[in-house]
Parts: structure tokens; C-alpha cells; sequence
């Protein structure tokens, strides 16, 4: 009864490459900045009519491929539509870090756009779909537009607080903790943005990607997976994981999805 079935794989699988996203378009060659941008903020249509008329290219990354991204001085910006990617800063004075992993209805390098000499490195972590915006277009309609300014600053506000979140976790809670920890978040980012019917959710993140976000080796990530597999609170698979008792999970790591999204105010 606890394990993840084939036809709960399926269900996942169907899920990533047809990039069904519930409160998101169920077509993801649908989805743009305007449908993730309404989730985070209510948009009436001069709003979501100015946001379809913003510059955008389809780009089309094969998994493990890099995008150095850089515009002008600024971070480009990308709405993913299908697949998995991870972002990094690159600097002259230091390496590249993994510094978050995003999944379809996310934007990479919104924050960052904000900054001046901010560059990012995509990586895919999947074969990947992206819609590269034009940060211009988006800039001069944040200054112009209340509905998309607010829409805009709830995005970076909820994601600020989700690497908040992982941060307290890692500066708080053993190895075992955290990585339920990180389970919990992106099963709470699934179900923010309705792409979940049940407690299995896709996780194409390797454990290599898993020990950079959280500062630990792989190896230890490993065993600490197979530590909650063996205390029967997750059943996982290659590509997705099934929460087994999500309560005892939260209890354990004192995950807090309402600091994330619960007090969001759009007023």
C-alpha cells in the first residue's frame, strides 16, 4: 500500500512531459509569464494583455546543458515551461554554487534582473522547455503597472522566503531533517501552484544537486533517503518520491508552509 505504484509513476511521468499544472494552463506551450505571474497576484486583462505582448523566445535546453545568462548588465529572465533547472551566481571572486532548483511554472533570474552585473548559470537538470523574456518589456511595465509590480514582488517575496526556510533548516536541524526538510518544500511548491492530486510528486534532482542546496556530500544524502525509507516516511523512486506520513515529516523538521504562502498579502 505504500509504495509508489507504476500507475502513480505514470501519473507523474504523463505530469512532466505534458506540463500539466493545474492553476497553470493544462497545455504547457500555454504557459508564459502571465499565468505564472497569476498565481502570485490578481491581473485583470489590461494587466495579462500587456504581459502577452512582452517580447519572449522559446529555448529548448538538452539535460546537463548550461546557459550562461547575462543581459546588458542584467540577469535574463526565463519562465520554465517544461523540466528541471538549477541556477547559480557566477562572480570573478568565487565559484558557482547551486544556489535553487526550479520546476515548470517558475521564473528563473526574476530577482536577479533587479541587480546590476548580477549574472546567472543555468543548468538543466532535465531535457527542458524555457521561455526566455524580454527583461526590458517586464521592467518598464513593473514601473508602470500596479497589478504587475505587486505580482512581481509577491513572486520574489515567496521565493525569498522558501530559501529563508531551507536556510533555517540547515543551520538548525541534523542531516536526516533536512532533507525531509527540502522533500516537504517542493511538495508545498507543487501544491501552491495546483499541480498535485495525490502524495507523489516528480524529483528528477540528483543527490549530487540535493547535497549542494543543503551542504552535504551526496553520500550522505543517500543514506539519509534511505534512512526515511526505512522509518516508512517516504517510498521513492528514480524519478519521483511518495510522502508516506507528510504530519510526522512536518513535526520532525518543523517545516512551515504557511511562512511561505500562508500570510502572503497582494493588497
Amino acid at each position: 500500500m505504500n509504495k509508489v505504484t507504476a500507475e502513480e509513476c505514470k501519473q507523474v511521468e504523463d505530469r512532466n512531459r505534458k506540463g500539466v499544472h493545474g492553476g497553470l494552463s493544462s497545455d504547457s506551450s500555454c504557459i508564459g509569464i502571465s499565468e505564472v505571474l497569476g498565481l502570485y497576484g490578481e491581473l485583470g486583462a489590461d494587466a495579462r494583455e500587456a504581459l502577452a505582448n512582452i517580447r519572449h523566445k522559446p529555448v529548448e535546453l538538452r539535460r546537463n546543458q548550461k546557459v550562461f545568462s547575462l543581459c546588458e548588465g542584467r540577469a535574463d529572465i526565463f519562465v520554465v515551461k517544461e523540466g528541471w533547472a538549477s541556477l547559480s551566481h557566477a562572480t570573478s571572486t568565487r565559484g558557482q554554487g547551486i544556489c535553487n532548483v526550479f520546476m515548470p511554472g517558475d521564473i528563473i533570474g526574476m530577482r536577479e534582473s533587479f541587480f546590476e552585473s548580477h549574472d546567472i548559470v543555468i543548468l538543466s537538470l532535465t531535457n527542458c522547455k524555457l521561455e526566455k523574456v524580454s527583461v526590458d518589456d517586464l521592467h518598464e511595465l513593473f514601473k508602470t503597472n500596479e497589478e504587475i509590480r505587486k505580482a512581481i514582488t509577491s513572486y520574489v517575496m515567496v521565493n525569498d522566503n522558501i530559501t529563508i526556510e531551507r536556510l533555517r533548516s540547515c543551520t538548525h536541524h541534523r542531516s536526516e531533517e533536512r532533507v525531509a526538510h527540502f522533500l516537504l518544500e517542493v511538495y508545498a511548491r507543487f501544491n501552491f501552484k495546483g499541480l498535485l492530486d495525490s502524495n507523489v510528486f516528480a524529483f528528477p534532482v540528483t543527490q549530487d544537486v540535493v547535497g549542494e542546496l543543503l551542504g552535504m556530500t551526496s553520500v550522505h544524502v543517500s543514506r539519509c533517503m534511505t534512512a526515511l525509507e526505512q522509518k516508512k516516511l517516504i517510498r521513492k523512486t528514480r524519478s519521483s518520491i511518495k510522502l508516506l506520513q507528510s504530519e510526522e515529516m512536518t513535526r520532525n523538521t518543523g517545516f512551515d508552509s504557511d511562512f511561505i504562502y500562508g500570510h502572503l498579502c497582494l493588497g
